[in-house]
């Protein structure tokens, strides 16, 4: 835990006073610090902070204690506050304990002894709350963790929240669009409600073609069972409603409500995540979501189409062209002799496409690097 204690006053002679009583009463184990004035010490929080236990005078010239707590808890929420006041301060002080703003105030002048314990019960008051905060934390990223495991173990589930919580950031930053902590959990946990399929939905929504009628139904099952796991979560209510939104979301508009504006980020970035991990390139990528999401924003589109699409990663097979089936997406352009394109690398090959190739002798003689997990799809008719 850090020890570090901020003493704030206009008078340099009191604030030489109080450091001098709290080094010797607090000994080695406090870095002491003091600045003259409110202006000086959200400058000290800049540079110094953050601070564990700050006394601040009631009365000081241009800001008042009141207000100097009000900007240094802006920029230090875990500090706890002290205030010095004189007599006719103290009806205020009283008041600003009642709101939170104040752990306890003491009356000038005060005694060493009165001074020391304070900072001392101020310092454990801290400690208490930041260990209770770490303890939250550690606690809710765990949760997440284990969430996103039961998300992502399947072998074969073309699902990477993490990928996913990068790509909607990028995304939002993109279009000008300011996230919260709450998309950023979203994008990691909207799909958890995915462990409760059975192994045939599982199936089903791993390999099926999401403009399917059937992938759209079971997408919305999975964000309506997330939303209520995620229920029992404190703090999780608009998360919820997020989730509730994101299965019907299409339209994009910059001003539009908060969650409106999320859900659509939201729904855009699981298409392009599940699609490119298939193997697809990012233009059959568009395409595609242009199919589910007819009324999407172009610039929406066009700025989905800058993020990066991690093909470099991809499991790929060596295929021979005997074996080549509908579906299957192959790594690089396949060309004829005379250098035509016969169909562009991360686009799904076809029956008429392998018909085609089937015609040309030289192309049924070699063999195709092929995404690998899309062998195990189902066999799509050209």
């Amino acid at each position: 835990m850090q020890n570090k204690l901020l003493f704030v006053d206009d008078d340099p002679i009191l604030l030489g006073v109080l450091s001098g009583i709290a080094s010797r009463g607090l000994g080695p184990d406090f870095e002491i610090n003091s600045c003259e004035g409110g202006e000086t010490a959200i400058e000290a929080a800049n540079s110094l902070g953050p601070f564990s236990v700050v006394v601040v005078d009631m009365q000081m010239p241009k800001m008042n204690g009141i207000e100097t707590i009000g900007h240094l808890r802006e920029k230090m929420p875990k500090a706890v506050f002290v205030m010095l006041t004189g007599n006719k301060d103290q009806e205020t002080a009283i008041q600003a304990i009642n709101a939170g703003q104040l752990f306890r105030f003491l009356s000038k002048p005060c005694k060493a002894e009165e001074l020391t314990s304070t900072i001392l019960a101020a310092q454990t008051q801290y400690n208490k709350l930041t260990s209770r905060n770490e303890l939250l934390s550690k606690t809710l990223a765990g949760t997440l963790d284990l969430m996103t495991d039961l998300i992502e173990m399947p072998s074969g589930r073309n699902i990477d929240t993490t990928r996913m919580l990068e790509a909607i950031k990028d995304l939002a930053r993109r279009m000008s669009v300011e996230l919260d902590w709450e998309e950023e959990i979203a994008a990691r946990v909207f799909l958890v409600g995915i462990a409760t399929l059975s192994p045939r939905e599982a199936e089903i929504f791993d390999s099926q073609e999401p403009t399917t009628v059937e992938h759209r139904e079971l997408f919305a099952k999975i964000c309506r069972t997330s939303a209520g796991l995620l229920r029992k979560m404190p703090r999780f209510d608009w998360i919820v409603e997020l989730l509730h939104a994101v299965p019907s979301a299409e339209r994009f508009h910059r001003s539009g409500e908060r969650i409106d504006v999320s859900a659509v980020l939201l729904r855009v970035v699981f298409y392009w995540n599940f699609l490119t991990m298939k193997g697809l390139c990012v233009e059959a990528v568009s395409a595609t979501i242009r199919k589910i999401l007819p009324e999407v924003n172009d610039l929406l589109i066009d700025a989905m189409e800058c993020l990066h699409d991690n093909r470099d990663a991809l499991c790929l097979t060596r295929v021979s062209a005997a074996d080549l089936r509908p579906g299957m997406i192959p790594h690089e352009d396949i060309t004829g002799q005379n250098g035509s394109i016969c169909i562009a690398g991360g686009r799904r090959l076809t029956q008429s496409t392998i018909e085609n190739m089937s015609e040309r002798p030289g192309l049924m003689k070699k063999e195709y690097l092929i995404v690998s997990n899309s062998i195990l799809g189902p066999q799509y008719a050209g």
